[in-house]
């Protein structure tokens, strides 16, 4: 629809600073279900759905808001060059992520400095794998009971640079085999003592954040188990008079079934709407704009109702405060309560520190609130019990769904081992000290074998699309209230998933079914292939966005074809694709636990992995800076969980050593079990409260008022309560002036 650039003026949102008070102008004429949309507006709501820090506001000048989306349209870019500071206006959570790949780039880095290096180089210069008559003899040695030499098809290495870069080629050179068992625990070491002051900077960068940035949780408290019979002005003077402190904003959640019910009602007619236009039924499409027109009125109507019936009142509030030590000294007069203790016990970083004080005879609850964009507010409104036991049921049900993973996976690679041990083998006459050896060697010829190739072709389906929607509905079933925990769950539940689906089910595989570690398409094939294509591929899609490209695609179709669609409808295809950092963080973890369990037996992926997470580094970094959006800020809290799966690392590294050690060469090393037993210990200690008791960040004295910080906001609770966004007018707890702009042109 061809609009001038006046009438796409008209259905903009302001923002204008006067006196210190930032007032807001809204349009009545804005519709997210209009038929037909706004180009225009689509295009404004791309430029302030694209990441970037928001203008400050100066005296007198008017900023244009997109109506969709609350933010900026016309953002300052963020430089490739800068450092991760510069995403501080996020929150701690992209700078704490940056800073995370540049950590496990100095692992990796560090691990192969201090033993992959030793181990790469010992292995090239060995020949165990250049000359078969030294490998017929060593295994005639070990098998020579046997009648038959059919069983033994995958125990040579052949001589090509995948196998003389792994352990096989050095696996009968006592010497050159002990000598890394040293090398290997004192990497162990260095690599706790990195995750340890990692953990350190943490701190430092969570603290600077925090104090370049003010945003709304810096004042805010979030408030739970009030009695429903309490109201706003209520809870205002207990809280002023018990702590001398002065409340600025309450912002009470509602239960709003109601108003979701009436929203599907209103999709439904919006679709019959599409459905008429295409049809060209006029007479329908005047009746259903009547009967649009109505339940919009009706849900304007209902949300105004659900703010005054205090019965679909959730117990849950968010306070605001004048000043940020308010804020702190209620924390710190607050008390845990035993029941409280044993939920932070048993869940871990998952749920909140959360304190109690007592209300009229109860008892209520109080935390450092989360962010407004953080905030699940469908999930907010249950009450912690719910949420203790759905989340138990939940982990329990994951750990079914791993098992059952397992299971299913090792039964196809089972077929696929069946198909591979019936590939013709070629017989060779090699002769040796106790004559001519006849030995089976497997031919090139390929299986055709079609059970082989189904299985193939369902182990890659399981791994590509069915773990990460399993568990999006497991991470979404346990009902968390913030995006921080929900990508903190998701993270680790992924992580867990594809390191068992990749890794241990391909080693399980060639120890159980195809006994085949490093002979023709043995295992360090197929490892020494992920690592490479591990290292390309992530960082290629980054860049590439697939997701995009779809988008482009289905609005390449909607102009071509005239489509009917939605204001609300083209502004999500033309938004940038949103950046969904759980999913990076487990793609990361992935390669870490890979890394660490397999390059014992092919060093080589230290190399690769490293050129990897570099590129994914830099690839990362470009899209967030130039095409990628970020609807919700992560919280130190992800960044810390992922901090604790590192702690796992030395374990899986010094595990994997140990494993494929004996697997090779038939030896054990008491180095790589002290380094085991080093990790374990390190990982069960709470090395996150010993950083914070060591190394203790100052307290800054904040000055800044709510009022004078609130000019700066890019958002606010009140703005981000789904139930507000119906009202025209300004609840109590919104001190901005918010106007029509007809009313302000009169």
């Amino acid at each position: 629809m061809q609009v001038s650039d006046q009438q796409t003026e008209q259905l903009l949102m302001t923002a204008t600073l006067k006196n210190g008070q930032l007032e807001f102008y809204t349009s009545d004429q804005y519709d997210e279900n209009m038929i037909p949309p706004y180009y225009q507006i689509a295009e404004q709501h791309q430029l302030a759905s694209k990441v970037g820090i928001p203008k400050p506001y100066k005296e007198g000048e008017i900023v244009n808001i997109c109506p969709c989306c609350k933010q900026q349209i016309h953002k300052i870019q963020i430089d490739f060059q800068r450092d991760e500071m510069a995403f501080s206006f996020l929150g701690s959570g992209y700078p704490l992520y940056f800073n995370f790949i540049k950590c496990c780039l100095m692992i990796v880095g560090v691990l192969f400095l201090t033993s992959g290096q030793y181990q790469l180089v010992s292995n090239l210069t060995s020949n165990d794998c250049e000359d078969l008559v030294i490998q017929v003899q060593h295994r005639y040695k070990e098998i020579q009971k046997q009648d038959s030499w059919s069983e033994q098809v995958h125990n040579y290495c052949l001589n090509d640079w995948i196998a003389r870069s792994s352990l096989a080629n050095k696996r009968f050179q006592t010497i050159l085999t002990e000598l890394p068992h040293y090398f290997n625990f004192s990497s162990v070491i260095f690599i706790l003592i990195i995750i340890f002051f990692f953990r350190k900077s943490q701190l430092i960068i969570d603290n600077d954040c925090d104090i370049k940035e003010n945003t709304p949780s810096d004042y805010t408290l979030i408030v739970k188990d009030i009695p429903k019979e309490c109201r706003q002005q209520q809870l205002k003077e207990f809280f002023e008079n018990q702590f001398n402190v002065e409340v600025m904003e309450i912002d009470y959640i509602f239960y709003a079934n109601t108003l979701k019910e009436l929203e599907r009602e209103l999709d439904v007619i919006v679709k019959l709407q599409k459905q008429a236009l295409k049809n060209n039924e006029n007479d329908l499409i005047m009746n259903l704009n009547e009967q649009k027109k109505q339940k919009q009125d009706q849900i304007k109507t209902e949300a105004q109702r659900i703010q005054q019936d205090y019965e679909l009142f959730s117990g849950t509030a968010f306070l605001s405060f004048k000043y940020e030590d308010h804020k702190q000294m209620i924390l710190k007069s607050s008390s845990y309560r035993t029941q409280q203790v044993i939920s932070n016990i048993f869940f871990g970083c998952i749920i909140q520190e959360a304190k109690s004080l007592e209300l009229n005879n109860t008892f209520i609850k109080v935390e450092q609130a989360p962010e407004p964009g953080d905030v699940i507010w469908d999930n907010i409104v249950h009450n912690d019990n719910r949420r203790f036991w759905v989340r138990l049921l939940g982990f329990t049900f994951s750990q079914i769904v791993i098992a059952l993973f397992l299971i299913t996976l090792l039964e196809l690679a089972k077929i696929q081992a069946l198909d591979a041990s019936n590939v013709p083998a070629t017989l060779v006459d090699v002769q040796t000290d106790q004559g001519v050896v006849q030995v089976s060697l497997p031919s090139q010829q390929k299986s055709k074998n079609m059970g082989s190739i189904i299985a193939a072709l369902l182990t890659t389906f399981i791994n590509s699309f069915v773990v990460g929607r399993l568990s999006n509905f497991l991470v979404g079933f346990e009902s968390y209230e913030t995006y921080s925990l929900y990508t903190v769950s998701l993270a680790s539940k992924l992580s867990l998933m594809l390191f068992v689906n990749s890794a241990i089910i391909a080693f399980l595989a060639s120890t159980i079914y195809t006994r085949n570690l490093f002979g023709p398409g043995g295992l360090i094939y197929t490892e020494t292939y992920f690592f490479m294509t591990n290292a390309i591929i992530p960082p290629i899609v980054t860049l590439v966005d697939p997701n995009r490209i779809i988008k482009q695609l289905k609005l390449w179709w909607i102009k071509k074809f005239n489509q009917v669609v939605t204001q609300k409808e083209l502004n999500d295809l033309y938004e940038h694709s949103e950046h969904l950092i759980e999913l990076k963080y487990a793609d990361i973890m992935k390669t870490l636990f890979i890394t660490f369990f397999y390059t014992p037996l092919t060093p080589a992926g230290y190399i690769t992995s490293f050129v990897g997470l570099a590129l994914y580094y830099c690839a990362e970094k470009y899209v967030i800076c130039n095409r990628m959006s970020v609807k919700h800020t992560p919280s130190i809290q992800l960044s810390i969980l992922m901090t604790e799966m590192m702690e796992y690392l030395p374990i899986i590294y010094a595990a994997g050593y140990l494993i494929f050690n004996y697997q090779i060469t038939g030896t054990t090393s008491y180095w790589a079990i002290a380094s085991i037993l080093v990790s374990f210990l390190s990982s069960v200690l709470p090395m996150q409260y010993f950083v914070e008791s060591l190394f203790q960040q100052e307290e800054q004295d904040e000055t800044t008022s709510f009022n004078e910080a609130k000019v700066n906001f890019s958002t606010s609770y009140s703005l981000q309560n789904p139930v507000n966004k119906y009202n025209n007018k300004p609840l109590e707890t919104i001190q901005s002036q918010i106007k029509s702009k007809s009313q302000s042109q009169i």
